[in-house]
């Protein structure tokens, strides 16, 4: 039998408010990733912060948008080998402000700043 890898293909279908409004076109000031690449709706993904497979929750606190480029780059990797403070900086600017149903920008951004903290990133 042949096995063939096609990882870069895997989707494991993530749900989430942040990539349902983005996608839907209401996010209008969020354009950047997490890592800084251009979101758009063919390219936008939910990022875990603490990989799922480590044992990260599929929840605001732990989700990011970011390229499938960038997130599959990533994988199960340590994230302070991939982020730069000030595109996260960037990304958290973006949510500034929005107020979307059960997004809160501002908690939103808080919640993101938390588990990067715990995580030991300081942003």
């Amino acid at each position: 039998m042949k096995i063939t890898d096609c990882s870069s293909n895997v989707s494991f279908g993530y749900s989430s408010p942040l990539k349902t409004l983005f996608k839907k076109g209401k996010l209008p000031t969020v354009t950047k990733g997490f890592y800084g690449g251009t979101l758009t709706n063919k390219t936008v993904s939910l990022e875990h912060l603490i990989p799922h497979s480590q044992g990260g929750k599929t929840d605001l606190s732990n989700l990011v948008l970011a390229t499938k480029e960038n997130n599959s780059r990533r994988s199960n990797l340590p994230i302070k080998d991939f982020i730069n403070v000030e595109q996260v900086k960037e990304y958290l600017k973006q949510f500034s402000g929005v107020l979307i149903g059960n997004l809160r920008g501002e908690v939103y951004i808080k919640k993101i700043i938390q588990t990067l903290k715990n995580m030991g990133i300081e942003i």
